[in-house]
């Protein structure tokens, strides 16, 4: 799968958007498609978390559960699959740059190949309607702090 690329622009300052991004166990709470998030290890410098999601889109209903390592440093958050039944790849990243007025400019780049059925012109049509999804859900939730 091609890989989904993004600009998020918020008023909100980097490190108020990356503690959103972070707080993996509150994703239920404004992603639909999450229904729960484990942590398993967290250290300043990564955090592994168990995913629990469903997804429902072009007549198809996935329940998926995959485990993801985060790298993080001041400016960057990156991920890679650790381990997962119905995904083969993925990984990807948040760049975080503060805009001159102290608000936040993140590029996201994310990377996904699945097992499953699915053909690869719906998998598309889903990144190409979630992404905007996903950007508004994290903007709207780091200025709603």
């Amino acid at each position: 799968m091609p890989i989904a690329k993004s600009t998020l622009e918020t008023f909100v300052s980097p490190e108020e958007l990356k503690e959103v991004i972070l707080d993996f166990e509150k994703y239920p709470e404004f992603m639909d498609e999450v229904t729960k998030v484990e942590v398993l290890e967290r250290s300043d410098s990564s955090i592994t978390a168990k995913f629990h999601v469903h997804v429902a889109f072009a007549g198809f209903d996935l329940k998926s559960t995959y485990t993801t390592k985060y790298a993080i440093t001041d400016d960057t958050v990156s991920w890679e699959l650790v381990e997962s039944t119905d995904i083969s790849k993925m990984n990807g990243k948040w760049v975080f740059t503060e805009t001159e007025d102290g608000e936040c400019k993140a590029d996201y780049e994310a990377e996904l190949e699945t097992n499953m059925a699915i053909p690869p012109e719906v998998q598309a049509a889903f990144v190409e309607e979630s992404l905007p999804k996903l950007m508004e859900a994290f903007r709207d939730r780091a200025e709603d702090m």
